[in-house]
Order: C-alpha cells, then sequence, then structure tokens
C-alpha cells in the first residue's frame, strides 16, 4: 500500500471513530437536554398557577372555586396555533391536577382522578415533604412513547403548606423536537465529516505528491542519471528532505569520482613501479661498487614500499565501496589464519625473535575481510612489539583480541589511531602508510561491530568486536 493510501485509510480510521464517538455522545445527550428544558419551563408555570390557585385559598384551604376551574379546563382546551421554530403546535398538551395537604386530587384537567390519593406519587409526596417534587410515570409500562414528565410545585397559605400543583408534559409532545435535533445533528455532522473527509483526501493527494517526486528524483540518482533537483514551494520536512538528497548526491558523485581517480591511479602506477623494481634487481646483480648497490639497494626497498601503498589503497577503496558484507559469514578459526600469517612473515619474526600465541577459538564472520583485519592487527603488532616477546592472540566470544608488548600509544594519538594516513614511527623503522588500523576499524563497521585500541601494562591492545 503506497504512503498517500496509509495516510488516508489511517485518517478515515481516526476521523471515522472521533466522529462516532461525537456524534453517539451528542445524541445521546440530545433527548435529555430537551426534556431538562421541557421541565424548567413546567416549573415556572407550576410555580406560576401555584400562587394563583392560592390567591382563592380560605381558612388555610384550598378552594377550588367555579371560575378557577372553568378557566383551567378553558386551558386545557384551547388550540394555541403556534409556530415553533417550524414545528406545529395546536393544542395544549399540558396535564394539571391539585392534591390537598393529604394527597388528595382536587381538580384534575382531564376530570379522571379527583379524589385519588395521589399521595405517594414521587411529585406529591416529595413536595408535601418540602422537597422538589417530579416523576415520570407510563400510562403503558411496555410502550416508552407514553411517559409523561410530572413536576410539582407547592401550594402555600400565609407561609403554610396547603396543597401540590402538578404539571405533567406528555412525551409524545417534546419527541418532534428531539427528532429534530437529532435531524439537525445527522445534517450538520454529517456535512462536517464530509468536509473533513474531502480535505483529508486532498491532504493525502498533496503529500503523496510530494513525496512521489521525491521518490523519482532519487530513483533517478540511483539509477547514475542526472536530473535536475525538485522544487517545492514552502518551507517543510520533505523540502528539507529534497535538499539533503541533493546535498548527499553531490558529495556522493564528489566522492565517487575520487575513488575512481585512486583506483585508476594505483592501477596505473603499478607497471611502471614493476619495472622500475625489475631495473633495480637488475642493477643490483651488475653493479660491484658498494656506493651505487646501496642506491640500487633504496630503489627496490622503495618501489617495494610504494606497491605495498598501492595494494592497500585498492583494498581501502573496495571495502569503502560496500554498503554491507554479503551473507557469507561463517564460523572461522582463528589460529589457522595465525599460523598462515606466521608463514608469510616467518623472517621477521625472526629476525626479532618473537613468539606468536593464539587459543582455540572462532569468529562469526566474512572470511576474507577477516584474514585482511586479523593480518593488519599481526603486522602493526609486529613492527611495534620489542624482541624477543610474545604476540598474543585471544579470541573469546564475539572478540579477537591481539597483545604485544612495547611501547605505549602516546595519550594525543590514542584517538586518531585508526584515521587513514594517520601512523606512528616504530623503533628502528620507517613510518607506515597509515592504512591498516583504518582497513580493521572499516571492516569492524560492515560487521556491525568496532576496534578499540588501548595501552596495556606490558604495551598494547588491539580489540576487535564482532557481534555475532
Amino acid at each position: 500500500m503506497k504512503l498517500g493510501q496509509r495516510l488516508l485509510v489511517f485518517y478515515f480510521l481516526i476521523l471515522g471513530l472521533v466522529g462516532w464517538f461525537v456524534l453517539d455522545l451528542v445524541f445521546g445527550q440530545a433527548k435529555p437536554l430537551v426534556r431538562q428544558s421541557a421541565e424548567e419551563t413546567l416549573v415556572d408555570a407550576a410555580n406560576l398557577l401555584a400562587e394563583i390557585v392560592a390567591s382563592d385559598a380560605a381558612n388555610g384551604e384550598i378552594v377550588i372555586t367555579p371560575a378557577l376551574r372553568d378557566a383551567l379546563n378553558r386551558y386545557a382546551g384551547r388550540t394555541p396555533d403556534a409556530d415553533i421554530w417550524g414545528l406545529k403546535k395546536s393544542r395544549i398538551h399540558t396535564h394539571v391536577y391539585i392534591t390537598g395537604p393529604a394527597g388528595t386530587v382536587l381538580f384534575d384537567s382531564r376530570g379522571q382522578d379527583e379524589g385519588k390519593d395521589f399521595s405517594r406519587w414521587n411529585d406529591v409526596h416529595l413536595t408535601l415533604q418540602g422537597r422538589y417534587g417530579a416523576r415520570t410515570t407510563r400510562s403503558d409500562p411496555q410502550d416508552p412513547s407514553t411517559s409523561i414528565m410530572y413536576v410539582a410545585a407547592p401550594i402555600r397559605d400565609q407561609g403554610s403548606l396547603i396543597g401540590v400543583i402538578s404539571l405533567g408534559k406528555p412525551g409524545r409532545a417534546i419527541e418532534p423536537f428531539v427528532q429534530r435535533a437529532e435531524r439537525y445533528l445527522m445534517l450538520y455532522g454529517g456535512l462536517a465529516l464530509l468536509v473533513c473527509l474531502l480535505s483529508g483526501v486532498l491532504l493525502a493527494w498533496w503529500l503523496s505528491r510530494r513525496v512521489n517526486r521525491l521518490r523519482r528524483y532519487a530513483e533517478a540518482v540511483a539509477n547514475d542519471q542526472r536530473p535536475a533537483p525538485p522544487v517545492f514551494r514552502g518551507r517543510d520536512e520533505i523540502r528539507d528532505l529534497a535538499d539533503a538528497v541533493t546535498a548527499m548526491r553531490r558529495r556522493l558523485e564528489a566522492r565517487a569520482q575520487l575513488e575512481d581517480n585512486v583506483t585508476l591511479l594505483t592501477h596505473e602506477m603499478k607497471s611502471p613501479l614493476a619495472a622500475i623494481r625489475g631495473a633495480g634487481e637488475i642493477l643490483a646483480e651488475e653493479v660491484r661498487d658498494p656506493a651505487l648497490h646501496r642506491f640500487t639497494d633504496n630503489v627496490i626497498h622503495e618501489s617495494i614500499r610504494l606497491s605495498d601503498l598501492l595494494d592497500r589503497l585498492l583494498a581501502m577503496a573496495r571495502l569503502e565501496k560496500l554498503e554491507s558484507l554479503p551473507d557469507r559469514k561463517s564460523a572461522v578459526a582463528i589460529s589457522a589464519l595465525v599460523q598462515e600469517w606466521q608463514q608469510s612473515r616467518y623472517s621477521l619474526l625472526a629476525e626479532k625473535q618473537l613468539e606468536v600465541s593464539v587459543n582455540e577459538g572462532t569468529l562469526l564472520a566474512e572470511a576474507e575481510t577477516l584474514k585482511l583485519a586479523l593480518f593488519n592487527l599481526l603486522d602493526n603488532a609486529l613492527r611495534f612489539a620489542k624482541e624477543k616477546t610474545t604476540i598474543a592472540v585471544h579470541v573469546e566470544a564475539a572478540c579477537l583480541s591481539v597483545d604485544n608488548t612495547g611501547p605505549a600509544i602516546p595519550d594525543y594519538a590514542l584517538g586518531r589511531i585508526a584515521e587513514r594516513f594517520y601512523s606512528l614511527p616504530a623503533p628502528g623503522q620507517e613510518r607506515s602508510s597509515g592504512l591498516g588500523l583504518a582497513m580493521v576499524s572499516e571492516i569492524a563497521s560492515l560487521h556491525g561491530g568496532s576496534l578499540k585500541v588501548e595501552n596495556t601494562p606490558q604495551g598494547v591492545q588491539a580489540k576487535l568486536i564482532l557481534p555475532e
């Protein structure tokens, strides 16, 4: 799945979850909010009627006068013909009844419950106790739409509670307002979701378009083409990434050109050096003058030294072109490699009377590059080891260490010892090329490991750590 599609799916998922949660919350609150508004209106109306009824009280008792009864009956039969925000109201739905101090119904606007005992209904019961009284009752217990909400208000005469007046509002009268509110919420919520979805599609298309331009540019660079860098308006992470890719491309091109030139130069120099060395060896056989013989020996020695330097440069160039090692790692026996190195350096070891010790062990690594790293570590130890000492090679777990007895590395050089072309003079010898430990460090990095060189009480220890 492409990046733009993933962004769009993720955006739709988040938006859908948030939209569902918000709409569910709002729909869940729509009916309670309408009921709360209706209840607040009933409270005001009940208290108003309570004061009107109290005005006719006599001797601390409620008196339902013919005028009051007639007025309440006319109220129940009115046809308001009201237009409430687009909803028609053509009749009075409010149910009114008045009870005495004992909870007996004295007046019922429906004319059905007069004389009945309502003292156990919450609206009457709580109000007679001096508390806020309200209740919701279904006329048909199985039908939620038949619920009626009642709100009561106390009737007082000179501060004494003489009765209760209750107003009831059927749920059917409130339901049209609830449905209209839900329709509006559905309409505007749907429009909001649609706008958000369209915005998400536009955003995903815009991001995908910019990323695809950058991807095509990177692919063209990878195919050795020279495309013009993409131009992005605005300053954001994608433009910064494009600038970084362009800068990386230019640096890699410059580095590749330099490496190619070095490789070409070293290859071209090997043939003349071989010719110079061969000519020097022929002259050395013909020259009898000791003074001239020193010159021929110097020509041969320097040509060998230059040839070794070129070989190291070529090996370093090949290592630097590798991004990672091929999947050819295997368990390599270190003792066998050390013996091979001893045979190739037999004369040098004999000249300094050096011994080499190695324990039995293996390292999981790429064989050829590990051999190159080990040979360079041993060559370095050989250069600096004192005469009649031992070079110790030890393998344990994923660590290979090479110890030699000799001069310590100065503190100022410890941090630079693995830099290319940086070397220290060995006692009685010329400076080396400075590429040996640099190659070891590069090989360690290709294996995902590291090279650590430190002083010991007897000399120097180099550790090659290759994670398994």
